[in-house]
């Protein structure tokens, strides 16, 4: 029973630390780190997921700043630990973490643009083999998963939201939305060569069981026979 009430008291602290915004945000040292972003895009918004962690470039139309938050698992939501922060202006100007304001309020990370139109690019950390990623741009989007991964099996690998057109480029799966304002981008994927030894496995535990139930079973009807031949069999 203690136990049982340590783990309660466990998740009401976590709960509470979410809900008032427990993570502390980016540092002013993530938000300086140097980063490479590709600037041409086909899409409002583009999500480039490498490995580790994925950058963003999005258009800003109209738009003096952007609200990013992670959940935090229990309900609650943390500021988004961003770093790497640039902003291009409409003549090809490129500013980085000094010239782009940026705060935490409400359990969010606020960035402020020096101008109302542009170009934002940011870097944030994803999962080994999943990745959410808050939308905070309005217009077409554009997920595109690092190379050799796929989300075609059910399970396995999925994208949300639904209603996006999915094609494979040099080997990265790229999702893309006519337009979406809200919520999140989420990806559950895999590696094609993973999916195979996924299988072949299945395979071999199939083939193992199958043999077994044939061996119980023709050792049953040996059984049977060598009772039979001993005059054991009642039903005679």
């Amino acid at each position: 029973m203690r136990k049982l009430w340590v783990a309660v008291a466990v998740a009401a602290l976590a709960v509470t630390a979410g809900c008032l915004g427990g993570g502390g945000g980016p540092t002013d040292q993530q938000l300086a780190e140097n980063a490479t972003y590709d600037w041409d895009r086909e899409t409002d918004v583009r999500v480039n997921v490498t490995g580790g962690e994925y950058s963003v470039v999005a258009a800003v139309d109209n738009q003096s700043d952007v609200k990013l938050a992670s959940s935090d698992g229990f309900g609650g939501r943390n500021p988004l630990p961003i770093s790497a922060v640039q902003f291009r202006y409409p003549n090809g100007t490129t500013v980085d973490a000094e010239d782009i304001d940026v705060s935490t309020a409400n359990s969010r990370t606020v960035v402020t643009f020096p101008a109302d139109n542009g170009t934002f690019a940011y870097t944030a950390s994803a999962g080994g083999r999943q990745v959410t990623v808050p939308v905070g741009f309005e217009g077409s989007h554009e997920l595109v998963l690092p190379a050799g991964m796929r989300v075609s099996f059910p399970v396995f690998g999925v994208v949300e939201p639904p209603g996006y057109q999915k094609t494979v480029e040099d080997d990265r799966v790229h999702a893309r939305w006519d337009s979406l304002d809200g919520g999140t981008i989420d990806a559950k994927y895999y590696l094609e060569r993973d999916l195979f030894l996924f299988g072949g496995t299945a395979g071999v535990l199939s083939v193992a069981a199958l043999g077994g139930v044939v061996y119980y079973r023709l050792r049953i009807r040996r059984l049977e026979d060598e009772r039979e031949d001993a005059g054991l069999d009642l039903e005679k």
